[in-house]
């Protein structure tokens, strides 16, 4: 059985990859990836219980980036991407894999020209 991490990225990539459009969705970006861009990026995860329990809280940012004038395009990836997880629950084989969003953040990048924002989830991981 894969772990709690493993399950959590591949299904959210599974469903921002087939959900959110203007996008490319990345798990690993490769060097030079044009913009727009989502990433399903940082991960934590603690046990629910004992130790060496599986199930697992996983804390994941999914970011966005996009270069443009103004805001909107971002704000409007963030939406979609709210959309394809929020509340979701996924199945993968030997996973029950509930999700939660918590908050999000849209801010002009350091260049000036582009725009980056996070989007943070919880999911519940239990094993079935």
């Amino acid at each position: 059985m894969t772990d709690a991490k493993s399950a959590v990225e591949a299904a959210f990539y599974q469903a921002l990859a087939s959900s959110v459009t203007g996008a490319t969705v990345y798990q690993d970006v490769p060097e030079n990836a044009d913009l727009p861009i989502i990433i399903v990026g940082d991960m934590k995860s603690a046990p629910l219980g004992a130790k060496n329990d599986p199930d697992r809280r996983v804390s994941v940012l999914v970011v966005a980036m996009v270069a443009a004038e103004e805001r909107a395009p971002l704000l409007d990836l963030q939406r979609q991407i709210e959309a394809a997880l929020d509340g979701r629950v996924f199945t993968p084989t030997g996973w029950r894999l509930a999700v939660t969003f918590e908050d999000d953040d849209a801010q002009l990048a350091e260049d000036g020209v582009s725009y980056v924002g996070t989007s943070a989830f919880d999911v519940l991981a239990l094993t079935t």
